[in-house]
Formats: structure tokens, C-alpha cells, sequence
């Protein structure tokens, strides 16, 4: 390349590019104004241009932008959260009284079990109210005439004939009273006690209430169940666990409270009132039905009686002494038994329009009702259907479910999270023939 300055013209600069250059560049002049500055390509421009685009680097950053670019315009929707209930898996199905069984029905009005539990603010409060109630119908008495498993029966043979039962008595009693009341319950035999286990919405599980004493056992704050205390005891850990009273008294445990805890079985059947429990009086089998004279009912501290029923015995590990005689299980699913649970499904996704099928499927739970849904923490509302189908927002996603019983009982959450991106280059278009009616969320309901 040759430079030729024109002296006639200092307001003016040229660059005349060679005949033999021009095969590779172009010719051109330039003219600028006086006092500017030199506008010029470097020498090495073309051949950097050339060595970045066989380089690499080029290729890295193509594809970096190509796959921003479908990132962008790529609808996604994908789980972040998913909470859900226990399937039932256990071995048997346990057998419970009809709630709504006459005798049942009857206690419930009779004894003005409504007004017991008004003050509980929870269910598990209202749960410790009939537990304090059963427990201050009578005293204890070692020698009694043992009545069928009713507890209006019960409660009128202690109150016209001062005919007093024992644990067992009080823990039937207990039991139907939270029958009635649409509560789950089963009972708990214990090497010379018996108790029962109440299902706990609230918490989500199995705890032992012990009428009798009118005491459960807490640690850190949660009830605990029978397995729980039971293994506490073989592995000698009772620190930090409390017996608590109905008027919330809280005293540390020994491990002499726990020790009728050494063996534990659960009864399979809490249906005695539609079928009477099975007995065997004196080496004589029956089955303990009502009688019109209560004197005719087996005595205690007289008779041998041995009471008959489907009684599942825990197989602890660790432990070396059982319920002889006893079906065993060391099988926690056959004695976890989750009541009111819930299952949340993402059964379909539909990107391009932002919407999701949830399936919410109650199980084990047979006084349902309906299922309550909380969507965006925006308060509870009954769900028409199983089949939710929900319009995301752009961003995170919640909806959480629940049963609620014929009784008013609430069940256990469940809960799934979302994440949704649209496409970012183009407005969601609404559906032109919606699937389905995506609101479904109806009848708001307090939180």
C-alpha cells in the first residue's frame, strides 16, 4: 500500500490503494473535515475476523446463544415440591364401628359430648378433654362384673349399681366416646393394662392415650405412640420424653412408667359394638352380649376369663419378650395404619398454555367428605373434583390439599409445588376450547 500526500489541497487527505492491491481490497477515498481524526482499519483486522471464526471460541458462544434463545422460547413447567400422605399398605384391614351407630349416637347425646370438647382448640385438645371425661366417671375397682365392650352399658352399670371397672373399661369408654365423635381409635393391650390408641390429624400419626391414668407421653413437644414408647424402654432412652395430664401438667418419665410398654399389641378390631367381643369364661366359650341381669356378666376376682380378639403383636428388634400366642409383625406399616391421607398426582402438563391436571386422591379415610385446596396460600376453599385443573403463574406455583371428614375433621396436608416459565417471546395465548373449567376451587372456607 502507497501514500500520496496532495500538497495543493492541505484540507484534504487521500490513500490511494495500488492497482495490484485491488484484487484483495478496494480502492476508496476519504474526506474529512479539518482538525478530525484518521479513520482507518487495521492491518490485521481481516486476519484476526478469520482466526476468531475458525477458533472455538466462536462456536462456544454460538451455541451458548442458541440454547438462550430456546430457553427463552421454550415453555417449561416442572416440579419442586412434592409432599404427599401414606398409601396403605398393611397387611389387614382394621375393622371400626359404623360412627354413626345408634349406641354410638346415644353417648354422644346423652353424655353432651359436644359441650366436653367446645373449649378444645384443636382436635387434639378436644381429644385430651373426652380422655379427662372418661377418666372422672368412676374409680377403679378390682372386683366388678364385666360388661360387654359398650360404654353406655358401662356407664350405667358404674352409675346405678356402683359396678366399676378397670383400665379396660375406662379405655372402652374412651374409645367409643371419640368414636362418636368421628375420631379413629383402636385399642392397645398391654402386659397387664390396656389403653388406646387414637388417630392424631394433627399430627399425623398414632398416639397412646391412657384413660386410666388420664395421661400420653410427649417428647420435644410431640405425642408419642406405642411403638415409640415401647422401643424407648428396650433401648433404655427415656430422656427428655414427659407424661403429660389433662390440665397439662408435665413430669419427666421413669423407666418403671414405661414398663408395661415392654410388650405391645395392637386390636385389629374396633367394631364390638355390631360384633360383640369373643370370651372364654371358665373354659367355656361365648360371646359377651347384653343381659338383662348384670350379675350375669363374668365377675372379676371370681371367674377365669380370657378375652379373645384379633390382637397384632409389634416384633420389636432388640426385644425378648412378645404377646404370646399373637400374630407378630415387625412390619411398621401394619401398625402405622395412616388415616385421612391424601395423594397428590401431576397427571398432565400443558406448557404452551401454562395449565396442569393434579389429581388429589383421598385414601383410607372413611368418613370422607370433600377435599379442601389452598392455592398460593390464598385461604382454604373446597375442591368440586378430584381432577384440579390449575392456570399457573409465571414463577413458583403451590397447592396444598386435604380431607375433611363428614365430622368436620381436617386431615394431614399435601402439598405440591410448581415452577413455570412461559415462552418469553410470545403472550400465552388463552385456550380456544379449554379443556376444562380451570376455576374449581368453590365454598370459601376460614383458614
Amino acid at each position: 500500500m502507497t501514500f500520496h500526500f496532495d500538497a495543493k489541497s492541505r484540507d484534504k487527505y487521500s490513500f490511494e490503494i495500488s492497482r495490484k492491491s485491488l484484487i484483495m481490497r478496494s480502492r476508496f477515498t476519504m474526506k474529512v473535515p479539518k482538525q478530525s481524526k484518521n479513520i482507518f482499519l487495521p492491518d490485521n483486522f481481516n486476519s484476526g475476523l478469520s482466526r476468531f471464526l475458525k477458533s472455538g471460541w466462536f462456536w462456544v458462544i454460538g451455541i451458548l446463544l442458541a440454547s438462550v434463545i430456546y430457553f427463552a422460547a421454550t415453555p417449561l413447567i416442572f416440579i419442586t415440591k412434592l409432599q404427599n400422605g401414606e398409601f396403605f399398605v398393611s397387611q389387614y384391614r382394621m375393622a371400626e364401628d359404623d360412627f354413626n351407630h345408634p349406641r354410638l349416637k346415644l353417648l354422644r347425646e346423652r353424655e353432651k359430648l359436644d359441650q366436653v370438647i367446645a373449649s378444645g382448640k384443636s382436635q387434639f385438645e378436644k381429644i385430651v378433654l373426652l380422655r379427662n371425661w372418661a377418666h372422672n366417671q368412676w374409680k377403679p375397682s378390682e372386683k366388678f362384673y364385666y360388661p360387654p365392650w359398650d360404654a353406655v352399658e358401662i356407664l350405667d352399670l358404674a352409675r346405678k349399681y356402683d359396678n366399676r371397672g378397670f383400665c379396660a373399661q375406662h379405655a372402652i369408654v374412651f374409645l367409643q366416646a371419640c368414636q362418636s365423635m368421628g375420631i379413629h381409635a383402636r385399642y392397645v393391650d398391654l402386659p397387664g393394662h390396656f389403653v388406646v390408641g387414637i388417630w392424631s390429624d394433627d399430627f399425623n400419626k398414632w398416639v397412646i392415650m391412657d384413660p386410666s391414668n388420664n395421661i400420653h407421653y410427649e417428647k420435644d413437644g410431640i405425642p408419642l405412640g406405642g411403638r415409640q414408647i415401647s422401643q424407648a424402654w428396650w433401648e433404655n432412652k427415656i430422656r427428655g420424653i414427659f407424661k403429660v395430664l389433662s390440665d397439662g401438667t408435665r413430669k419427666p418419665v421413669e423407666k418403671k412408667d414405661f414398663d408395661v410398654y415392654r410388650a405391645y399389641s395392637i386390636d385389629e378390631r374396633a367394631n364390638q359394638l355390631s360384633e360383640p367381643v369373643r370370651v372364654t369364661v371358665n373354659n367355656v366359650h361365648k360371646t359377651l352380649s347384653h343381659e338383662s341381669d348384670y350379675r350375669k356378666y363374668p365377675l372379676i376376682g371370681r371367674d377365669d376369663l380370657v378375652i379373645g380378639s384379633a390382637f397384632r403383636a409389634w416384633k420389636n428388634a432388640g426385644a425378648n419378650e412378645f404377646h404370646k400366642g399373637r400374630p407378630e409383625s415387625a412390619d411398621p406399616d401394619d401398625f402405622s395404619y395412616a388415616k385421612n391421607q391424601i395423594i397428590l398426582f401431576l397427571a398432565r402438563k400443558y406448557p404452551q398454555i401454562g395449565r396442569v391436571k393434579i389429581v388429589a386422591e383421598p385414601t383410607n379415610s372413611e368418613t370422607f367428605q370433600e377435599i379442601c385446596g389452598n392455592l398460593n396460600d390464598m385461604g382454604w376453599v373446597s375442591v368440586a373434583r378430584k381432577e384440579i385443573f390449575w392456570d399457573l403463574d409465571p414463577g413458583r406455583n403451590k397447592l396444598e390439599c386435604r380431607v375433611r371428614t363428614r365430622f368436620g375433621w381436617e386431615g394431614p396436608i399435601g402439598e405440591i409445588s410448581l415452577f413455570y416459565k412461559p415462552n418469553l417471546f410470545k403472550r400465552r395465548p388463552p385456550p380456544e376450547n379449554p379443556i376444562e373449567k380451570p376455576v374449581l376451587l368453590t365454598e370459601k372456607r376460614p383458614s
